[in-house]
């Protein structure tokens, strides 16, 4: 009886695409997901980066991460400006105007000194916007604002004690908000205004998760 014939053993096959020969990853943390399955990650508006203007010493303490706030502020200043400026300003006019004859000609002052006003305002508030500034740093908090009397504020991450974030009705349909720290001491509170809202919301939580971090526990 002859032998029976041996078969070839099989060729070697490439592996499927669909399938990994990776080694399986030892742990897997089911909190961590990628970017794809959550929302994108956050991206700074890249025309904010830099000092803010007219910053000089002692007012610009050391940071490569200055920013600056939103310019749509600028609108919202006018417009603030306009509402709490002019209506007074025409209410007393017309009162002197038709209640005190022999004063009449005080209505023109009145408006001409309300609408100077109003307009010194209106063309500040670019000069006002562009003077505010932050920074963080390793250990805190830079804020500077102001033109002719210039403040600068280093708050301490281990310091804050609440960070707000506020916003009218004109800072929402602009998209700002407003970010206000809160420390221990009330001469060391700090506020940054006219944040772009995702930013405000970024910084919130990077504050919060410093000051965790040095121990203040928000």
């Amino acid at each position: 009886m002859s032998e029976p014939t041996p078969y070839p053993d099989p060729a070697p096959q490439a592996p499927s695409p669909l399938i990994s020969t990776d080694p399986a990853p030892a742990s897997f943390d089911a909190t961590e997901q990628p970017p794809s399955a959550g929302r994108p990650p956050f991206l700074p508006d890249p025309s904010l980066d830099g000092m803010p203007a007219g910053i000089e010493e002692p007012f610009a303490p050391p940071s490569d991460a200055w920013r600056r706030v939103s310019p749509k502020l600028t609108t919202v200043k006018r417009i603030n400006a306009s509402a709490w400026l002019l209506p007074p300003t025409v209410a007393g006019s017309l009162a002197i105007w038709f209640l005190l004859d022999s004063v009449k000609w005080a209505a023109f002052g009145v408006a001409a000194a309300g609408l100077i006003w109003w307009l010194w305002l209106w063309l500040r508030a670019p000069r006002v916007v562009a003077a505010y500034g932050w920074a963080q740093r390793d250990n805190d908090l830079c804020v500077v604002s102001g033109l002719m009397f210039k403040s600068l504020t280093i708050v301490p991450f281990g310091r804050m004690q609440t960070i707000k974030v506020t916003a009218g009705p004109l800072l929402r349909a602009r998209g700002l908000a407003n970010v206000e720290f809160v420390t221990a001491s009330a001469s060391t509170d700090a506020s940054v205004p006219g944040m772009p809202a995702d930013e405000a919301k970024e910084l919130r939580d990077l504050m919060i998760e410093l000051s965790d971090a040095e121990g203040s526990g928000l």
